[in-house]
């Protein structure tokens, strides 16, 4: 009888404990952050032949992959994630093409139909590009393009539909998810531009918001803030928003905490500050989906929204295809060096060498920056040292001054971004900017709740207890050692 009662004490106990952790599991906020998923719709590709190779060979962009790669990204949240949401930010599609959005649409409904909200903005590729083809052999010709409305329409329920608060101008939105967290998908455009219609509705929801004692975190394709110092300065790359200071300023001072970005195919997080260095601003750059090193975020919320922790995960492989992160490796290498090839000249044996060891030096340059934490790399710091070598030897023999000139460029520019990039120093070389953060893993404090000072010095409290209730929803007054129900919480007592 002693025998059978302790089982049954052991049974108990077990059960406790796992409600007690599925009560706290259930909890915290759990999201995964995908990026530049770039999807091709299937139906494009009509023939393999010479143009669909071209174009794979000075693309690092898994193209002939991304469907699988978001296929199996799917399967993965609605199996084993179980994410309570999706942020997807920026560039879903390949080109813009109808049928991809279309396709990626079924994809998120599959994962709306699992329970799992889904929050996209668009990027830059999803408005239509010249890219937009079919690939039949030899030939390429346009596919169609999605509109704008045609956009909102396909993703009504992942942020463009009347569920949630709309900028007029813009794909730009509001929501809340859950309470006390709101999320702003800020819609950057083509060009990474934000007007001041725009900015201002954007501020002025997230302070609402922040006044309301709400945590508030916001999602835009293009970077809130230079991941190397510098490349702003270099227009056509769009590697930040534009008058990118001034829009930093205001989401701090609306009381924005976080924004996760996109297009720069990077898993890299930047922090910054306005005028007060204990207030800060952290920037989220995940890796593309379809590109080296094919990362995704692990997104939690504690649950009294207190904190935020980041955590970097890859898709390594795919069941029942031949990818891998090393095809993926070289993918971004090959494309790389074939690009910046074209640059070049053939010269003589010495010159040819010193181009080919640049080549790879430039290629593995890109992917140390794209896998992050390159302070923590041997490698990383080997290529800095080469590269800035390489930099100072082709001053001797080409007017670097003047081809730099035409781009706006100086070399102290060129020495800033190389020791930004590989040293993972965001803000380099600014006094009380400079910072190291970790870009696979972290764990920060969102923004605190606004203070409102009423001028009372002291005050006596006439709150009523919260009363005990027991598992069977009886109310409790002095309840004894036990389990109970406390703010609608299991709450164990000892005595």
């Amino acid at each position: 009888m002693m025998k059978m009662n302790g089982r049954k004490m052991m049974k108990t106990a077990l059960l406790w404990a796992a409600l007690l952790v599925a009560a706290v599991t259930q909890a915290q906020t759990k999201i995964v952050v995908l990026t530049d998923t770039h999807v091709m719709a299937p139906e494009l590709l009509v023939n393999d032949g010479s143009a669909w190779q071209h174009y794979l060979e000075y693309d690092p962009k898994l193209e002939d992959y991304s469907q699988q790669l978001f296929d199996a990204m799917i399967e993965q949240l609605k199996t084993e994630t179980k994410p309570d949401m999706v942020f997807i930010t920026g560039d879903l599609t390949k080109d813009g093409e109808l049928l991809s959005h279309q396709y990626v649409v079924s994809k998120l409904e599959e994962l709306r139909q699992a329970g799992i909200k889904v929050l996209v903005v668009p990027g830059n590729h999803d408005y239509g590009t010249d890219g937009a083809v079919y690939f039949d052999g030899s030939e390429t010709y346009p596919a169609t393009t999605a509109s704008r409305s045609e956009i909102e329409q396909l993703y009504s329920n992942f942020g463009f539909g009347s569920a949630f608060e709309r900028e007029p101008t813009t794909m730009t939105y509001a929501c809340q998810p859950f309470p006390g967290l709101t999320v702003i998908g800020i819609d950057s455009g083509v060009y990474g531009e934000l007007s001041s219609t725009t900015l201002n509705w954007v501020c002025n929801k997230a302070s609402e918001a922040y006044a309301a004692t709400d945590r508030v975190i916001a999602l835009m394709h293009h970077a809130l803030i230079p991941h190397v110092t510098g490349i702003d300065k270099i227009p056509s790359l769009e590697a930040a928003v534009v008058d990118h200071e001034t829009v930093r300023d205001r989401l701090i001072a609306a009381g924005v905490s976080m924004v996760f970005t996109g297009h720069l195919h990077i898993g890299d997080i930047a922090k910054d500050y306005a005028q007060d260095p204990s207030v800060l601003i952290y920037d989220v750059a995940t890796g593309a989906l379809v590109d080296y090193p094919n990362y995704y975020r692990e997104v939690t919320i504690s649950e009294d929204l207190q904190e935020i922790q980041v955590k970097t995960n890859q898709i390594r492989s795919i069941p029942g295809s031949d990818f891998s992160n090393s095809i993926a490796r070289n993918r971004l290498q090959d494309a790389i060096r074939n690009f910046l090839r074209q640059y070049t000249g053939e010269g003589n044996i010495l010159t040819r060498r010193i181009i080919n060891e640049a080549l790879n030096l430039a290629a593995n340059a890109a992917t140390y920056f794209a896998e992050g934490n390159e302070d923590q790399s041997s490698n990383a710091a080997q290529a800095l040292t080469r590269l800035i070598e390489l930099f100072n030897l082709a001053s001797q023999f080409v007017d670097l001054d003047s081809l730099l000139e035409e781009a706006g460029l100086t070399k102290d520019d060129i020495t800033t971004m190389i020791h930004s990039a590989l040293e993972n120093k965001t803000c380099y070389g600014m006094y009380g900017h400079e910072s190291v953060t970790d870009d696979l893993t972290l764990t920060v404090p969102l923004r605190g709740l606004p203070r409102h000072d009423t001028g009372i010095t002291s005050i006596q409290s006439s709150e009523v207890p919260t009363p005990y209730y027991s598992l069977q929803g009886v109310k409790v007054d002095k309840p004894s050692a036990g389990v109970y129900v406390k703010d609608g919480r299991l709450v164990i007592i000892r005595r």
